[in-house]
């Protein structure tokens, strides 16, 4: 094969060509591992053009290898028998050779395209997987009492699980980046912002109190309500946005999910994109105009998120806090809605701090909107 290589003409191109196209084939994997959303979609667009030129390169290479061991066994084919020597070249072992390297040449970008396209495509298979929550339920955190200060954590430090329930709900700060960035990013404005996620095996309005600091042990600056509605299989995220960069479950419970929500506010999809916050351009937004029947100065909007940004799960649920007051139009934005396919729904907007926990559903603020009493 040594002789044979150093025979052949014009290989150089080729063989660049060949590791060109491998180059490519691990760069489209790369993408598809590494990224998310649009970019790990892309991903599969380096591996074909890479493997198709792999492929191509492989043959021509094999192609003119077999041309040359033709030329070198007719060249050498009587001077060999007559010396008594062996042949320089096989042409049959250099064909041989050429069946399974062009088995391999198929094979290798087949198998390349498939790993990249199931690095993003699986996680969406699985809509209750929750990454960012941790799996295993811890032992309850019990509320603590006005003495006692609630375990606190910020952003890169994560405070220690909370469930409730006897552990059907369970509530904890997000730590990974990318789920950070789907949660908070578009919510956060100027303010510093915590990610929480809730993982539950039962349906119920979650009623939270978040306290927060600007230090791990110092005063509490003050408390927050907020209200998730949790389901079992969908994993719900929080955005906790505050000036102060410490925050812990203070107390938590859940309460039996109304047979009828109470009206809040009305909302549609806007037509005003170009308001879009910031942290929309690169999480991917939709938005929603809310007209509110009340003033709110805490109120909490929850989405039904049908994209996998972050490894969040496909869907999730995202909640996040919005100041409205009563029939001055705010447009909300549901972020991590990167992918082509993704979409949004506002799925309730309720008023934790309100005295009889008012809240309203997708389905009540359709009753509004069509005028049924």
């Amino acid at each position: 094969m040594r002789v044979m290589r150093a025979q052949m003409p014009s290989r150089r191109p080729i063989e660049v060509a060949r590791w060109v196209g491998l180059g490519l084939v691990v760069a489209g994997v790369l993408l598809s591992v590494v990224g998310s959303g649009v970019v790990a979609l892309l991903g599969a667009l380096p591996i074909v053009a890479g493997g198709a030129l792999y492929v191509v390169a492989t043959v021509r290479w094999w192609d003119r290898a077999v041309d040359t061991a033709l030329v070198i066994g007719a060249r050498d084919d009587r001077s060999a028998r007559s010396a008594g020597r062996r042949p320089t070249v096989f042409v049959t072992d250099v064909r041989s050779a050429r069946r399974v390297a062009l088995w391999l040449a198929a094979v290798l970008p087949a198998l390349a395209l498939v790993a990249g396209i199931g690095s993003w495509a699986i996680p969406a298979l699985e809509p209750t997987s929750a990454p960012a929550i941790p799996a295993a339920a811890p032992p309850s955190t019990p509320s603590p009492t006005p003495a006692t200060a609630a375990p606190r954590g910020a952003r890169g430090l994560p405070v220690a699980p909370f469930t409730v329930e006897d552990g059907a709900v369970r509530i904890a700060q997000i730590d990974d980046e990318d789920a950070w960035a789907a949660v908070c990013e578009a919510a956060m404005g100027d303010s510093d912002c915590q990610a929480w996620g809730v993982a539950s095996t039962i349906e119920c309005d979650l009623q939270m109190t978040i306290s927060f600091a600007s230090t791990e042990t110092g005063p509490v600056t003050r408390t927050q309500e907020r209200s998730v509605r949790v389901r079992p299989g969908t994993p719900a995220y929080l955005a906790s946005v505050a000036a102060e960069p410490w925050s812990g479950i203070e107390a938590a419970r859940c309460q039996p999910r109304p047979e009828i929500d109470d009206h809040v506010a009305t909302w549609f999809a806007t037509q005003d994109y170009e308001a879009q916050p910031e942290g929309c351009w690169s999480l991917g937004c939709i938005g929603f105009d809310v007209i509110p029947e009340r003033d709110c100065p805490a109120a909490d909007v929850q989405y039904s998120v049908f994209d996998d940004y972050g490894r969040l799960g496909n869907p999730h649920d995202l909640v996040v806090p919005v100041e409205l007051h009563a029939d001055e139009l705010v447009t909300v934005w549901a972020g991590g809605v990167e992918s082509f396919a993704g979409d949004a729904v506002l799925t309730r907007i309720s008023c934790p701090g309100a005295d009889d926990d008012r809240t309203t559903s997708a389905a009540s603020s359709r009753k509004q909107a069509s005028g049924s009493p």
